[in-house]
């Protein structure tokens, strides 16, 4: 299957996963002590990743890709789920973010966005940080070294297998 096929493959998969998503729930879930539902939601949107492209791990013959992501507001801490689309022929040039909010998904990169949507992102999340849960051949845009504890937590319920990202 070629990239736009997988990527729409993925995308319908994923929305069928959204349909059963309690979106309050996801977000006061991922801001908590008790995540355990962002960490299962999170892990459904892996698994459906890996489930469509076949693997974990996408190098530069890929062009644009959605991908699971945990997102952060850099100055008020919101943690949050959601799909990042990036550029990986271009090194992860980041193109758009789907939050997953209270309000349901909200298109970052959508044309005319409702003014109490891009209210809510404004309050919650600009500027943000975002790690996704699929590995990259390369992407000099995410600072992997300084995860926040919590999202390395969330992140590593993605991969129980594996050796566990650590901050160092």
């Amino acid at each position: 299957m070629d990239n736009k096929n997988l990527q729409e493959a993925f995308i319908k998969n994923l929305n069928e996963i959204l349909t059963d998503i309690d979106f309050a729930k996801l977000d006061a879930s991922c801001n908590s002590d008790d995540y355990g539902y962002a960490k299962e939601t999170l892990k459904k949107m892996h698994d459906t990743f890996i489930e469509v492209y076949g693997t974990d791990y996408l190098d530069s013959g890929y062009e644009f890709v959605e991908l699971p992501a945990v997102i952060q507001g850099r100055g008020t801490g919101h943690i949050g789920l959601g799909i990042v689309t990036l550029d990986i022929q271009s090194s992860g040039e980041h193109w758009g973010t789907f939050f997953l909010t209270p309000r349901g998904v909200i298109d970052q990169g959508g044309g005319d966005m409702p003014k109490l949507h891009s209210q809510y992102l404004k309050d919650n999340y600009a500027p943000y940080d975002y790690w996704y849960t699929i590995t990259l051949e390369r992407d000099h845009h995410v600072d992997f070294d300084n995860v926040p504890e919590k999202v390395i937590d969330l992140l590593n319920g993605c991969q129980p297998d594996q050796p566990e990202l650590k901050m160092e």
